[in-house]
């Protein structure tokens, strides 16, 4: 057996963590993702990179930036796209380590350019941004821009000794770059950085993506090493100021990090996100590569929360069509879905994972390691892919995303009150 994915992203060896610069250039989708092609651990960061015409199938090309100009040698750390004038703009972290024991650490804002989308060349002007941001400190990383009226913005991730916070910065050429402020951050409760900041325009609304790192449990929330969710608010560009709500996690898995969307030709604000957490055991480092993607997610806002739902090309994988009778079935590259009518425990690759629902307590219990949330669920749309889990709970109002490593054969089996149970044998995307 294998625990390489028959239909997620995953890197043609070496380690993968952050999906960076995703977008679609000239009618190609593109994903870009943190990689160390040397070794199956973390190290120096490289952007690895593919293509492909639907978000599903794709097609694996050189790697697309490599360390080793003075301001990003040791690392060219997570960001993400931006097309100006029909030219593929990449926004990347350059790292260098001060220090042997990479705790000291200058990192810059930098740029590179493609016309092709295949090779791409750093900007001579780097680093575009070099100085530590006020009310900030030197760790400040992972560019998200993204144009509004007329006019480019920008958008870092940083901290101060105890808190994480958002700085906004705008241009008008997309290679000058001024600072204009903390725009939201300094709570006290969320962490004390935030990474990989990604802010939007959704169904009216301003929403603030982030991945704080340090905070702490409360009941059964924030049960990760880290964490990654949501504000819904409203922007103001002039003043700056972020005004928003209650940070709310996007998902309620083992395994969900570093989320970043993007908006396609079809009017689609589509997520990609890390299927891993730091600090984990990775058993698939045996086979050469470590790390996977979670399948595209395409977002709507409803009631002030973020749903997540499979983009519709995912159901082009779809084989075969069988409506169950028997409760157990066998496969590792399935989708599974049906309705609840009462309380239903559902036993995952043997017993390695269960999710179960006990009146309105949702429960994925991982080899002991358990996630739990209180919420009304009746549909259910299950995806299956030889290590990993997706559990897709009222059409994407709640989502759970872990990674599973089954010690046999997958089989699977469901017990309770159900109905409609429908089982897809899906294909490969290869």
């Amino acid at each position: 057996m294998t625990y390489r994915p028959h239909f997620h992203f995953a890197p043609p060896f070496g380690w993968m963590n952050d999906p960076n610069g995703l977008c679609q250039f000239d009618g190609t989708y593109h994903l870009f993702y943190q990689y160390h092609p040397f070794g199956v651990e973390w190290d120096d960061m490289h952007w690895g990179h593919a293509t492909s015409s639907d978000l599903i199938h794709w097609e694996h090309k050189p790697i697309a930036l490599r360390p080793g100009k003075t301001y990003d040698r040791d690392g060219v750390f997570s960001g993400s796209a931006l097309i100006v004038d029909d030219v593929l703009h990449l926004y990347y972290t350059g790292n260098v380590w001060l220090d042997e024991k990479r705790e000291a650490l200058k990192q810059v804002q930098c740029l590179a350019t493609s016309t092709d989308g295949v090779t791409f060349t750093k900007h001579s002007a780097n680093p575009l941004i070099s100085n530590e941001p006020k009310g900030g400190n030197a760790h400040v990383r992972d560019p998200k821009v993204w144009t509004a009226n007329g006019r480019h913005y920008m958008v870092l991730g940083t901290r101060d000794a105890t808190d994480g916070k958002v700085v906004l910065y705008d241009s008008d050429d997309a290679i000058h770059w001024t600072e204009r402020g903390v725009v939201a951050g300094e709570t006290g409760e969320h962490g004390w950085i935030w990474e990989c900041p990604d802010l939007f325009h959704l169904d009216g609304q301003d929403v603030l993506l982030i991945s704080p790192q340090g905070m702490e449990p409360n009941g059964d929330r924030y049960h990760n090493l880290h964490q990654c969710g949501y504000f819904v608010g409203e922007l103001d560009v002039e003043t700056p100021v972020y005004t928003h709500g209650a940070f709310t996690e996007l998902d309620y898995g083992h395994d969900f990090y570093a989320a970043q969307t993007f908006l396609d030709d079809q009017g689609r604000r589509i997520l990609i996100a890390w299927n891993a957490m730091w600090k984990r055991d990775w058993p698939e480092q045996a086979e050469g590569w470590t790390n996977q993607m979670t399948l595209p997610r395409e977002l709507s806002l409803q009631d002030g929360r973020l749903v997540m739902t499979p983009i519709e090309e995912v159901k082009t994988l779809r084989q075969t069509c069988e409506i169950l009778q028997d409760p157990t079935f066998e496969g590792d590259a399935l989708e599974l879905t049906f309705e609840a009518v009462g309380d239903f425990t559902l036993h995952c690759y043997g017993n390695t994972a269960t999710f179960s629902k006990r009146g309105d307590e949702f429960e994925l219990n991982r080899n002991g390691d358990i996630r739990r949330i209180r919420a009304n669920g009746r549909t259910f749309r299950i995806f299956f892919d030889a290590s990993s889990i997706e559990i897709f709970v009222n059409d994407g109002e709640y989502v759970f995303s872990s990674r599973v490593y089954p010690a046999q054969q997958a089989r699977h089996s469901i017990s309770g009150d159900v109905k409609n149970l429908t089982l897809y044998r899906l294909a490969t995307a290869t």
